[in-house]
């Protein structure tokens, strides 16, 4: 008979709420004492964690709290900084994370063979759409999503979605159902929040 193992807890020096390890964000300190965003919790060293919010953050910074829990009192870091900060890695992550679905044959591009493999029903998870799509495209693909109840996120530029696939411009992406789609929507919905996009 197997055991499951209880995930670890940890607590946000933001909100002072337990919360999932997995589920916060970790920041430890470099050799230099500079504040490093530990995002994967692979880094050695005393870790501190907040919530994946910008309240969370701001508080964490204005009440010193990451400086005390690092015993870094001379730590200079200012709330938007680290907020910037935190949304650029987690643009990071999202980018190796659908350049991964790609290498493994989990996405379709392209605005037609993504609308045709939504009214196929062909298993997608999620959309990807452009910043920069057309009105047109744009209302074709979350009609055809809504339908089908997939999830479509907007974010990056026609050039930077083409990039990432290693192909031209593409305005539309859409991702397999799976570990690596699960992975990239909750990417998202955090960038959501932090950028404070609905």
């Amino acid at each position: 008979m197997s055991k499951r193992c209880r995930e670890p807890e940890r607590t946000c020096v933001g909100c002072r709420v337990s919360q999932p390890q997995a589920s916060l964000v970790r920041y430890v300190l470099s050799p230099q004492q500079q504040l490093l965003i530990d995002y994967r919790h692979k880094l050695p060293g005393r870790g501190v964690y907040t919530c994946c919010e910008i309240e969370c953050v701001v508080k964490a910074i204005e009440r010193k709290q990451l400086q005390r829990s690092l015993k870094a009192e001379q730590l200079q870091v200012g709330p938007d900084q680290l907020v910037a900060s935190i949304i650029e890695t987690l643009v990071q992550r999202i980018e190796n994370l659908i350049g991964m679905a790609r290498k493994s044959g989990q996405v379709v591009s392209g605005s037609q063979a993504v609308l045709n493999g939504i009214k196929r029903n062909e298993g997608f998870a999620l959309v990807l759409l452009s910043d920069d799509v057309s009105t047109g495209i744009s209302s074709k693909i979350f009609g055809a999503a809504q339908s089908q109840h997939v999830d479509v996120f907007q974010m990056f530029s026609k050039g930077r979605i083409g990039e990432i696939l290693g192909k031209g411009e593409r305005s539309v992406a859409a991702l397999q159902a799976g570990k690596l789609a699960r992975a990239i929507k909750l990417e998202v919905q955090r960038y959501k929040r932090m950028s404070r996009e609905n």
